[in-house]
């Protein structure tokens, strides 16, 4: 059939893209533009997104029995849009036509919580594929995450407590002992010296010490990781030391 009239015949051109209101109630005309369309309820619903329930109380005209005039005029543009109707004629039809409808907070709730829940299954299964990707990337992240916190595992400084001595200290023995804790698979050196270390990540080193001050520097560190150090200083005081 062709878009346009022939040569020479009279008369306005029928749009084939809006129907015409019937001079009815809002709802007996989108009743009656529905059933010359062959739309059964259900069809409609699944072309408007709008659940059957509230096609059939807005041709009923039981308003009341929607979540509320906000979501009702949501529901009316969709509902005009699938029939090919002026969205524009059925709000000001819907405007003029007297009615009392105040919706309670609990059924405009409850309203809401169907309608969100009809969107997000009609969502499901018209957008499987932005669901796809959307689980992808949330395993994506999740693995961005994962290898952030290893990189930082390998390139942090492991723990590291020197608990002997506890502080700078003066002593009167050209020996200290060396007491702390790290980690398993950890290379602690004391001077530059290894020691060591048990599989808990305990050590202890006895270290010679000569008379005046000493600097004890105590590192840890792991395979590509930056050093952990304390140092300590210790002044010792004896008559003779052995050098």
């Amino acid at each position: 059939m062709s878009d346009t009239q022939p040569q020479g015949s009279s008369g306005k051109q029928k749009s084939f893209h809006r129907r015409a209101l019937p001079n009815d109630t809002l709802g007996e005309a989108l009743r009656s533009v529905r059933e010359d369309a062959g739309l059964s309820v259900e069809a409609l619903g699944q072309q408007a997104g709008v659940q059957a329930k509230y096609i059939v109380a807005i041709e009923a005209g039981r308003y009341d029995q929607t979540p509320g005039p906000v979501y009702l005029r949501g529901f009316l543009r969709q509902i005009a849009a699938a029939l090919d109707v002026s969205v524009e004629s059925v709000l000001a039809r819907f405007e003029a036509e007297p009615r009392g409808y105040v919706p309670t907070a609990q059924s405009a709730a409850k309203g809401f919580a169907q309608q969100q829940a009809a969107t997000d299954a009609q969502t499901q299964r018209m957008h499987p594929r932005s669901a796809r990707w959307l689980i992808a990337g949330g395993i994506l992240v999740l693995a961005v995450v994962y290898f952030a916190i290893s990189i930082l595992g390998i390139v942090l400084p492991p723990p590291l407590t020197v608990t002997e001595p506890s502080a700078d200290i003066i002593v009167n023995s050209p020996q200290v002992t060396v007491v702390g804790q790290s980690a398993a698979e950890v290379t602690v050196e004391v001077n530059g010296k290894p020691v060591s270390v048990d599989a808990r990540g305990g050590f202890r080193e006895a270290v010679d010490l000569q008379a005046g001050v000493n600097t004890l520097t105590i590192t840890a560190r792991k395979k590509r990781s930056r050093p952990a150090t304390v140092t300590r200083r210790i002044l010792v005081q004896v008559p003779a030391v052995v050098q």
